[in-house]
């Protein structure tokens, strides 16, 4: 799973993107949005043509920050030259990008001296962004006669069999390694800010750099690639950039009037507010794969609980409503619907999961993020609509994992995977916001689950205040149950509960939990 920066707010006046500060205009979002893009085809060019294991014998024995650098180096040419090939409709933004990275960099004299100014040098002119006097030295001569012979070769290892290409490859990186070691060893390693990072890098500037030569960088930046700039393509890269901030500026005034809506239903809590934590879509996956067989189990057997028979009266057919037939025959109706079935009944029900996210739990975190991915996988296959369900975290703040109103997707899977333990357990105080959003659902039962040890903290009386605040809850015709994590505390509040340690042991426990619960409506 590889996680990619976007572009983000700074103190509503600023944008921030790969270490690039620009103001909050149109002009500076247009740039932001093709650094991105560019990012983003970077990336996956790496995933889709990269062996990074052909260097490992060839790095043995060699200084490894000097090998990371010509291994870096020459793969990103090489993926590069396969998007020419084969994606050249890519070609445009990436160049771009380079532009903007020429437009940042700072004199690589000035940078380091020996092989981190050789390596800076070299980077830039491999990309066509590098500084050019009117006079150049014999030096700089050499150094753009190397980078134009490793761009050549790496563009004819693109058209060689896997063999012949690894070969070539090997030897162009070999080429690098001792172009640049002969002035001793790398304190950095220099990369694009739009490629992958390497650690620090002093050879960029945290905003754009007013240069002379812009509109000669911009060529050059796009006659390495093998493009000329077209003169529409800056109106069509404007409306697609446009059509990407509006989509998030959509996006940002709903979660924004969400969180509203929860901040006000927390006013009158001790919450010191309400976050839409960050994602983490990597990390759910790989919980949800390592507990693919509980979850499996877990929904099978609810699905048996929730199949219950029951009777259903009005129809045409089945055994005979003798009470009902005789009011029709009384009544002198022309009706033939007297006759009761058997048959599933399903009850819609609205849940409300709670996930305790305080540092009195942090010792079983993995396991909490376990069973929470759990009760998130069972929710959305029973539960009917996923604006039936939803889930929450707390500790001193209120988190929104999962909205009522959102579905059940990447960016709230990811927020699940980012679950972390810290501050107090404001648990009473958390429940009321719970209840106050699931009261607001129309549904024949509703339920509210809470993961927790069952240990309420933050201020003087929380406990009485928990037992008030679920007595209070249950007259509202809302049902609880309490998963006790690693504790039997939870049994002191709730009538109904389980007690686990691990997601494996959730079929046994939550099962039955539900099955007690169920028993009620």
């Amino acid at each position: 799973m590889i996680r990619l920066p976007t572009p983000r707010p700074v103190k509503d006046k600023f944008y921030a993107l790969q270490g690039l500060y620009t103001d909050q205009d149109e002009g500076s979002w247009v740039t932001l949005w093709r650094l991105f893009k560019a990012s983003l085809y970077h990336t996956a060019l790496h995933a889709a043509y990269s062996d990074f294991g052909r260097y490992a014998v060839w790095a043995k024995g060699k200084d490894l920050t000097l090998a990371t650098y010509s291994v870096s180096l020459v793969e990103d040419l090489h993926v590069t030259a396969q998007a020419a090939k084969r994606w050249p409709g890519i070609l445009p933004d990436i160049a771009h990008a380079n532009y903007i990275s020429g437009l940042r960099a700072t004199d690589p004299a000035a940078v380091g001296r020996g092989s981190l100014r050789d390596a800076a040098s070299l980077l830039l002119a491999v990309w066509g962004i590098g500084r050019r006097a009117k006079d150049s030295s014999e030096e700089e001569r050499k150094r753009e006669a190397f980078a134009s012979k490793l761009r050549s070769t790496v563009n004819a290892a693109v058209n060689m069999k896997a063999d012949e290409r690894k070969d070539l490859l090997l030897s162009a990186t070999h080429e690098v390694y001792f172009q640049v070691a002969g002035g001793g060893r790398l304190s950095e390693i220099p990369f694009l800010p739009h490629t992958e990072a390497h650690g620090e890098t002093s050879l960029f500037d945290s905003k754009l750099v007013e240069r002379p030569d812009d509109a000669a960088l911009l060529d050059s930046a796009y006659q390495t690639l093998g493009l000329t700039r077209g003169a529409g393509e800056q109106k069509l890269m404007k409306q697609e950039a446009t059509d990407a901030y509006l989509d998030m500026q959509t996006n940002n005034d709903r979660l924004s009037m969400m969180k509203s809506a929860y901040e006000s239903l927390a006013a009158t809590t001790r919450l010191e507010g309400v976050e839409i934590p960050q994602g983490d879509y990597g990390m759910f996956l790989r919980v949800k794969s390592a507990l693919s067989g509980p979850i499996s189990n877990v929904k099978n057997q609810l699905r048996q609980v929730r199949n219950v028979l029951d009777e259903t009266g009005g129809h045409e057919g089945g055994q005979l409503d003798l009470p009902e037939a005789m009011q029709v025959v009384a009544s002198k109706a022309r009706r033939s619907d007297v006759f009761v079935r058997l048959e599933n009944v399903h009850k819609e029900e609205a849940w409300a999961i709670m996930i305790d996210a305080s540092k009195s739990i942090s010792s079983f975190s993995h396991e909490v993020k376990g069973i929470a991915t759990c009760l998130g996988e069972v929710a959305n296959d029973l539960v009917s609509k996923p604006d039936q369900w939803a889930m929450y975290s707390f500790n001193n703040t209120f988190e929104i994992v999962k909205d009522f109103e959102e579905d059940y997707a990447i960016t709230t899977k990811a927020r699940l995977g980012a679950l972390t333990q810290r501050n107090m357990t404001l648990l009473p105080d958390a429940m009321r916001v719970v209840q106050g959003a699931l009261a607001s659902k129309s549904a024949d039962i509703r339920i509210l689950v809470l993961v927790s040890d069952g240990f309420p903290t933050g201020y003087e009386g929380i406990g009485k205040k928990l037992v008030e605040t679920i007595k209070e809850i249950s007259r509202s015709g809302t049902l609880l149950i309490g998963v006790g994590i690693n504790s039997s505390e939870i049994e002191e509040y709730f009538t109904v509960h389980c007690v686990l340690d691990s997601p494996y042991q959730m079929m046994k426990t939550f099962v039955k939990a539900y099955l007690e619960l169920s028993s009620m409506f």
